[in-house]
C-alpha cells in the first residue's frame, strides 16, 4: 500500500465505529512492513457535526440539512449513476425502480457513485434495495442515508465524548471537520465542545511548535534525510 510506505496522513470516510477500527488496524500494521512506527502516519476520517441543545433537538436540525444536501433531482441524478439508466420518469419520493441496473458498460452518468464495474453497481443497487425494503425508504430517504459522511450529533457533551471514543478505540487519530455552513460553520463547535475537549485533557490548549508536522507529533522527514555531519566522521 502506497499510504502504508509514504504517507504522513490518511484522509478516509468510515460512517461506524467498526468499520473505522477495521481500516485503522489493517493501514497501521502495514506500515511495520516499511520499517515505520504506527504513529508516523496519521489517520484524519472526514466528519460533520450538529449541535443541539437536546439530542432530539440535534437529529432534527440534521434532517433539515440533509433535506436541503440532496434535493429531488439530485437524488435521481445519484441513483442514475448506480442503475446506468435514466430515472427521470421516476419519483424521488416514492420507492426504488422495479428494474435492474443496466449492466452494459455504456456509462449513462459520470460521478463518484458510477466509479465501478458492473459487478460492483450490481452489488450496490442490491445493498441499496435491501436498505430500502428493510426501513422502507424513499429514493430520497435512501440517498441521504448512503451519501451521509460520519456524523456527531448531539449536546456539546455527547459530541465531545463520541469523538474521543473514536480516537481512543484505534478508529481515528483525529477528525478533519467540513461545517455544513460558511463562513461561520465552526463557530458553535469551538465555543461549545471544544472546550469540553480540554477540560478532559484530550485536545491541546495551545500550539508550542512551529509547524503542522510537528504539532500532528509526525516524525521529522527533514532530520531522516538530512546529510550526515561530515566533520562528526573524521
Amino acid at each position: 500500500m502506497l499510504a502504508a510506505s509514504h504517507a504522513d496522513l490518511i484522509y478516509s470516510r468510515h460512517g461506524s465505529l467498526e468499520a473505522g477500527q477495521a481500516f485503522y488496524a489493517d493501514v497501521k500494521r502495514r506500515l511495520t512492513k516499511y520499517g515505520r512506527s504506527p504513529d508516523a502516519l496519521k489517520i484524519l476520517p472526514g466528519a460533520n457535526f450538529v449541535i443541539g441543545d437536546t439530542q432530539a433537538d440535534a437529529q432534527e436540525k440534521l434532517r433539515a440539512i440533509r433535506l436541503q444536501q440532496v434535493s429531488p433531482r439530485n437524488a435521481i441524478v445519484f441513483l442514475e449513476q448506480v442503475w446506468n439508466r435514466d430515472l427521470s420518469n421516476y419519483d424521488p419520493d416514492g420507492p426504488l425502480p422495479d428494474i435492474e441496473p443496466d449492466i452494459s458498460e455504456t456509462r449513462l452518468a459520470q460521478g463518484r457513485a458510477n466509479n465501478q464495474d458492473v459487478a460492483g453497481r450490481l452489488e450496490t443497487a442490491r445493498v441499496w434495495r435491501e436498505l430500502a425494503e428493510r426501513d422502507k425508504l424513499s429514493i430520497r430517504q435512501l440517498i441521504i442515508r448512503v451519501t451521509g459522511r460520519q456524523h456527531f450529533v448531539g449536546t456539546p457533551d455527547e459530541i465531545a465524548t463520541e469523538i474521543n471514543h473514536y480516537v481512543q478505540a484505534d478508529a481515528a487519530d483525529g477528525f478533519v471537520f467540513a461545517p455544513h455552513l460558511t463562513p461561520g460553520g465552526f463557530d458553535e463547535f469551538v465555543e461549545r465542545v471544544v472546550p469540553i475537549l480540554q477540560e478532559r485533557g484530550v485536545y491541546r490548549t495551545d500550539y508550542v511548535e512551529a509547524t503542522l508536522r510537528s504539532n500532528l507529533g509526525l516524525p521529522d522527514r527533514l532530520a531522516q534525510y538530512s546529510t550526515p555531519n561530515l566533520a562528526a566522521a573524521v
